[in-house]
């Protein structure tokens, strides 16, 4: 792309109410992370929650947490069994309707999911993850064995015995006590949540995760070095401070200021596109399919126009390592999580199957969530599974079509409106009073917010009446029809009775 000068960056774009950004590496968009109002992630967030039912028959317990749906606690996230000796018991041992417990979110909901819970909090620093009552003691997989052992037996001595602890990479890279100081803060933490939990009713919330700039700030930390663009100066500001006191990264600031968007500027739209779309088509004339369902994720690879040069053997397994470069990167880009199938084209041999897994796990190296590659079944299908925390980019984005009946997906009233949003700021307006927009009520209900507040916000930024023409439709949409005089076009504005 004619942004590969970008080889390595994080365009930013928190300009609206939607906030998004984009990872960029080795002159691709590896990720692209959106967060809109009212669908923040809650993985991390502690609540304090009122057990809504107790359910014996699968050893777990709803708790209700303040949102739509109860979270899920299962009896093995629950640090009384975890510290238990008994090896029989049930959940109702340890939770009954109504008591209120501490907890902490692992997964956020999905579909008919609600949340995934747990019992054992973790804290995080960035040395260590402290576990008040985890009992567990662990050490980062990229130690070597020696290291590991060492590190083990050297946190074990600052612990009490129903406390664990995660030793991070970044402590092991620092050597010294770090750790010990970061284990005394966080001690303070969980003690100020405990004094919390104790002044509130239940559900109620404890801690809220970070924030849409600590997420990048994770990246920053990652990445090491590169170019950050910014859209808003505040938000430039703010992320520059997280870096005080980290010579160890080497990052340049770029405030953005054009009156094109950031992501249109960069071209990030155009991959977001693509990313939404069932046929991913790889540079040979090959093709990804991919289907993302409530169970799983499945991924299909076909030969499309390309037949090769040699034999059929070489021609498949070509396009099968092409097709395990891009399966990595459309796995970070869309953020799918969970059981993932891809069904590669047969392949005859072992050594073939290797070489074709090898490439995925190369590309999958660095990826910010854990995966897990089982291996091909008997009948040639690659298994895999990758740690889920949120909802994928498509999930997000897309929501079910009320004409199809979820057969295919559309784009959601609130894409569409924060969307509007961005071209308002983008177009002509400076000469004109006011300008038309058509669409359908969903949109504008999204677009204005309740009584009218971002409505007025951005009129009084943009200084221009919007006056909207209400379309009815079954699929969320909108147009930018016209400008001109507010009276000009408040006739045109007027609802179809």
């Amino acid at each position: 792309m004619w942004w590969n000068f970008l080889d390595r960056s994080i365009i930013i774009n928190v300009k609206t109410r939607e906030k998004r950004y984009a990872v960029i590496e080795n002159g691709k968009v590896s990720a692209i992370r959106i967060r809109q109002p009212g669908d923040a992630a809650k993985v991390g967030n502690i609540y304090l929650g009122k057990v809504a039912d107790v359910k014996p028959g699968i050893n777990a317990a709803f708790i209700d947490i303040g949102g739509i749906r109860h979270g899920y606690l299962h009896i093995s996230r629950l640090p009384a069994f975890v510290n238990s000796k008994n090896s029989n018991p049930t959940i109702s041992a340890y939770l009954s309707p109504g008591q209120t417990v501490m907890v902490q979110v692992k997964k956020d909901e999905t579909g008919q999911k609600g949340p995934l819970l747990t019992g054992i909090i973790e804290l995080s620093g960035e040395q260590i993850v402290y576990l008040p009552e985890g009992k567990y003691t662990a050490v980062s997989k990229k130690a070597d064995d020696a290291d590991r052992n060492k590190w083990r037996n050297r946190v074990r001595k600052a612990l009490e015995p129903q406390e664990g602890i995660i030793v991070r990479t970044a402590a092991i890279h620092a050597g010294g006590d770090g750790w010990r100081d970061e284990l005394k803060c966080l001690r303070l933490r969980y003690k100020c949540l405990l004094e919390k939990a104790a002044q509130l009713k239940a559900p109620a919330v404890l801690h809220e995760k970070s924030t849409v700039e600590a997420e990048i700030f994770r990246e920053l930390v990652r990445l090491k070095s590169g170019t950050v663009i910014v859209d808003d100066a505040e938000a430039l500001a703010r992320l520059k401070a997280l870096l005080a006191g980290r010579p160890e990264l080497d990052w340049s600031f770029e405030l953005y200021s054009g009156k094109q968007n950031i992501f249109t500027r960069y071209r990030i739209d155009r991959t977001l596109e693509e990313a939404l779309k069932r046929v991913v088509w790889l540079e040979n004339g090959a093709y990804l399919v991919i289907d993302e369902t409530e169970a799983l994720t499945i991924i299909d690879v076909n030969t499309g126009k390309y037949t090769g040069t040699t034999d059929q053997a070489e021609t498949v397994l070509k396009t099968n390592l092409l097709a395990a470069k891009e399966i990595g990167r459309q796995l970070k880009l869309r953020d799918y999580g969970g059981i993932i199938l891809v069904d590669f084209i047969d392949m005859q041999r072992d050594e073939q199957r290797a070489q074709v897994r090898a490439v995925l796990e190369k590309e999958l190296e660095n990826d910010e969530k854990q995966t897990r590659i089982t291996g091909f079944t008997e009948l040639g299908i690659l298994q895999m599974t990758r740690k889920k925390t949120r909802k994928s980019l498509p999930e997000a984005l897309l929501s079910v079509c009320p004409v199809c009946g979820g057969s295919g997906k559309i784009e959601s009233p609130e894409t569409l409106a924060f969307r509007l949003e961005r071209e308002l700021w983008e177009a002509p307006y400076a000469d004109y009073e006011a300008v038309l927009i058509e669409c359908t009520q969903d949109v504008k209900d999204c677009f204005c917010g309740e009584t009218d507040v971002h409505l007025k916000r951005l009129e009084n930024l943009l200084g221009m009446k919007l006056i909207f023409h209400i379309t009815r439709d079954p699929h969320p949409f909108y147009a930018i029809r016209q400008f001109g005089t507010a009276a000009g076009l408040a006739a045109k504005g007027k609802d179809p009775n």
